[in-house]
């Protein structure tokens, strides 16, 4: 076997035939490829089309009422829960799921709010809100009078400041992970891990909602040893509340 018939065969490529990357994008680009990519960024443009709307339209419009009537009560507890106005949970249920229906890429997935979202959006706020160093106060001393003026200022965030804010950057560190596509990383998570964190979940939201459920005031708790404090808090306050209703 001679050079030409081993090149021929195997395939080798001179230097000289190499081509430089924009030499190859330049000869593979056509306007199928950049349709193809478009499609690929937003979805929509390649499922719609092939929609049939005699076959699926009658169901999908079913479900879709369905679970409308479904998220209003649920987007609202869930914005109570984050500590919000309950519109906000309206505007998150449908701006979410309007927007995935051009950029989703499954029919199957549930995109909306999220109790353990909302719950740790509900800690934010705790932190910053009723952070002491984030509260000063002046006496201001009018001339020619007694009486003191205390004003209180530097403490000026609202909760939907917080959760704008909360929202834009995780958005941010999530559009870095689609980047550098750390989705593998879903491969290592365990179907015990999931089981325990959706347990340990469903255990948070009912002892943050039990006080509201059983109408006492229990002061808000963050950080390791919420659910016991939490508990012990309504141990006490249900007593109390008991004794007030027969008094």
């Amino acid at each position: 076997m001679n050079q030409v018939e081993f090149e021929s065969q195997y395939g080798r490529i001179r230097e000289k035939d190499k081509l430089s990357l924009f030499e190859k994008s330049k000869l593979n680009f056509s306007c199928s490829t950049a349709w193809r990519s478009i499609q690929g960024c937003v979805p929509i443009l390649h499922w719609l089309p092939n929609y049939s709307f005699r076959e699926c339209f009658h169901g999908d419009l079913i479900t879709g009422l369905t679970v409308g009537i479904m998220v209003v009560p649920q987007g609202m507890a869930y914005a109570t829960l984050a500590g919000v106005d309950p519109v906000y949970g309206l505007y998150s249920c449908f701006f979410a799921a309007f927007i995935y229906m051009f950029f989703g890429t499954s029919r199957h997935v549930s995109i909306g709010t999220f109790a353990v979202a909302s719950m740790m959006v509900a800690t934010v706020h705790t932190q910053m809100l009723n952070d002491p160093a984030r509260i000063e106060n002046i006496t201001l001393s009018k001339l020619n009078s007694s009486s003191d003026v205390t004003v209180a200022f530097g403490n000026d965030l609202t909760p939907m400041m917080i959760t704008s804010a909360l929202t834009f950057g995780v958005g941010i560190c999530q559009l870095l992970m689609a980047l550098c596509r750390l989705s593998f990383l879903t491969n290592y998570i365990s179907d015990p891990l999931v089981s325990g964190f959706t347990t340990g979940a469903a255990v948070h939201v009912l002892f943050s909602q039990l006080d509201k459920a059983i109408g006492v005031k229990v002061p808000k708790h963050h950080g390791a040893g919420m659910i016991v404090k939490m508990a012990i808090g309504l141990i006490k306050a249900i007593p109390a509340q008991i004794y007030g209703h027969l008094a």
